[in-house]
């Protein structure tokens, strides 16, 4: 029959949780690394109780002995920050126990961006949701009749019922790249070809605020402006790109669109094998402590600017999303002069 630091050793060597064996009075006899980094080498030879306090635990090491059952137990305790674990107690020969805590931090964050993330689109549909709802029982109470009311509220219903196909249109793209993050693309994207198509379908929208769009090469040639990605989902970037900056930069302002050699993020020196975009706008310069948070799903600097400009809140991060399967880069700066959003994307060489 097997001892218990015999059961103890075979364990530890098949799981990556912090274990610790435990004799009939509770003390630790033996530990792994993992224990041992999450409370200290000072556990060894004490009983476990004066590190994991309350009366639960207690309990629980009860319980394990006396049913021969394992029992389990949230947990958490400061360290830099809230941690949040689960505490198992399975009991072994010689009334000895194994302990053996996991962090479900993560875990717990996870589940809450998910809440949050769910909260979010929740509150996103409810206003044009309210909006249908009201002027649909407005037609119905009689409304209707009126001719220039119809009308009227037809419009805005229209309007609200796009902002909601924008709004899920959005969340599927997004679902779909953040499944799909970890392939990387390797197929071939003439940039000055795709750039071309981008001022193509945004250039009424810019006539519409009198913005002129402008596609320059700084320092490179025509013929070096090849990129290994996915067409579509380039497009994608810089058409969310160049219309924020039609949108949010000031009327009668040009947008410049300019190809260079990119720079090593390390260093900040030049890059003969890497392709930068800057899209570069002036306008309301943006505050340093929001530019990180710009990606983030749902955030917005104005938000009631954005979604009166039929914003919602996720275009950038879709870009983000889209740049990281492409293992290039995204930056973002803004001064009074200008904000300019580059990215950065591996050349295709000849023998790619």
């Amino acid at each position: 029959m097997s001892s218990p630091h015999t059961s103890f050793t075979t364990l530890t060597a098949l799981l990556d949780e912090a274990m610790a064996l435990l004799d009939g009075k509770g003390k630790v006899v033996d530990a792994n690394e993992q224990m041992y980094g999450l409370f200290g080498r000072q556990i060894f030879n004490h009983p476990m109780e004066r590190f994991i306090r309350g009366p639960e635990f207690i309990d629980a090491m009860n319980k394990a002995r006396r049913d021969r059952t394992v029992q389990a137990m949230p947990y958490s305790r400061m360290a830099q920050t809230q941690r949040a674990y689960r505490l198992r107690l399975a009991p072994l020969e010689d009334e000895h126990l194994m302990l053996v805590v996991a962090d479900d931090t993560d875990k717990l964050t996870v589940n809450r961006v998910h809440s949050d993330f769910v909260a979010n689109v929740s509150h996103e549909l409810r206003s044009p949701l309210t909006t249908l709802t009201g002027f649909i029982e407005t037609l119905l109470d009689g409304a209707g009749e009126d001719a220039n009311a119809r009308t009227h509220f037809l419009g805005i219903m229209e309007t609200e019922a796009a902002r909601m196909q924008r709004l899920i249109d959005d969340l599927l793209s997004l679902s779909r790249v953040e499944a799909e993050e970890h392939r990387v693309p390797d197929g071939r994207v003439d940039m000055r070809q795709l750039l071309d198509q981008v001022v193509s379908l945004v250039s009424h929208k810019a006539e519409d605020v009198g913005t002129s769009l402008s596609i320059e090469l700084d320092g490179i040639a025509q013929d070096d402006v090849t990129v290994i990605g996915n067409l579509d989902e380039l497009q994608q970037v810089f058409l969310n790109l160049v219309e924020n900056a039609i949108r949010y930069g000031d009327d009668d302002q040009p947008v410049r669109l300019v190809l260079s050699h990119g720079r090593l993020a390390a260093t900040g020196e030049t890059d003969a094998d890497l392709l930068r975009v800057q899209v570069i706008n002036k306008g309301p310069q943006i505050p340093d402590e929001q530019i990180a948070r710009l990606t983030e799903r749902f955030y917005r600097v104005d938000k009631g600017r954005s979604r009166e400009m039929g914003g919602t809140g996720l275009g950038l991060a879709i870009v983000k999303h889209i740049i990281n399967k492409h293992r290039g880069r995204l930056r973002i700066t803004s001064d009074p002069q200008a904000t300019v959003f580059s990215v950065t994307l591996r050349k295709a060489t000849s023998a790619q």
